[in-house]
């Protein structure tokens, strides 16, 4: 057989699939740190040619709970870069940011936006859109909205804007009958797993008082600069911290 075979493939299989050829297989691990369906009849491949490169690069991915499993990291990223795609077609301004964190499910569990607000409802428009665009419509329970001022790929200061932005009365709103997975292991019977619901959480100030929102104690720059200047006399292992937002005055 002549087949094609992609450039940069580090190992290619190359087989015969037969009509009605199935072998019992599973349960497997999967995205959500759990073992998935039940054992069932699946297609074998009887394996005519194996093809790889001298020394190829194989992962060890384990499908476990992060950071067991390491293609979390890179579903994330690119499940958010997907997001951010969708958002920007979709025409929402303001994005600063959008981050799938590894840790929820390979990426799939929870969504972070960063976002400067520019008008009234601004807020509960980017939750609605992120909860629902193609990207992330798939299994997401987490939609978290955050400021301009919030890193959505630091966990410490997702978890700060909710503590002091997020007011559980108001800021919490639930979709019901949304897209799951039939992995979800939080869902019974199994019969009801492709529905799921979403949390969308609003952890941003309230757009009707942004101007009385208290002002966050941050650094000036030219304390950071100064700081950045001095690290090495420190003589400590680890890096200089990284910051990005600073004290306007």
């Amino acid at each position: 057989m002549s087949l094609p075979i992609p450039a940069r493939a580090e190992i290619v299989i190359e087989g015969l699939l037969h009509p009605g050829m199935l072998e019992d297989e599973g349960p497997l691990g999967e995205f959500t740190g759990y073992y998935g369906n039940p054992r069932s009849p699946q297609p074998v491949i009887q394996v005519t040619a194996l093809h790889m490169r001298n020394k190829p690069i194989v992962t060890a991915a384990l499908m476990a709970s992060y950071p067991s499993c390491e293609q979390g990291t890179y579903y994330a990223i690119a499940r958010s870069a997907r997001v951010l795609d969708d958002l920007d077609r979709i025409g929402l301004p303001g994005v600063r940011g959008v981050y799938t964190h590894p840790a929820a499910a390979s990426g799939f569990g929870m969504l972070v936006v960063s976002l400067q607000q520019r008008y009234a409802g601004h807020v509960a428009q980017a939750l609605a859109l992120c909860a629902q665009c193609p990207a992330a419509a798939y299994f997401t329970k987490w939609i978290i909205a955050v400021d301009d001022d919030v890193d959505p790929t630091d966990l410490n200061q997702v978890l700060w804007a909710l503590s002091t932005r997020f007011n559980p009365v108001d800021d919490l709103d639930i979709m019901r009958k949304t897209w799951s997975t039939g992995l979800d292991p939080s869902q019974f019977p199994h019969e009801s797993r492709p529905y799921g619901s979403k949390v969308l959480i609003d952890a941003c100030k309230p757009h009707r008082h942004i101007r009385q929102f208290p002002a966050a104690t941050r650094l000036r720059r030219r304390t950071y600069e100064d700081l950045l200047r001095r690290w090495p006399e420190f003589e400590l292992d680890s890096p200089p911290p990284s910051i990005t937002s600073f004290h306007d005055g």
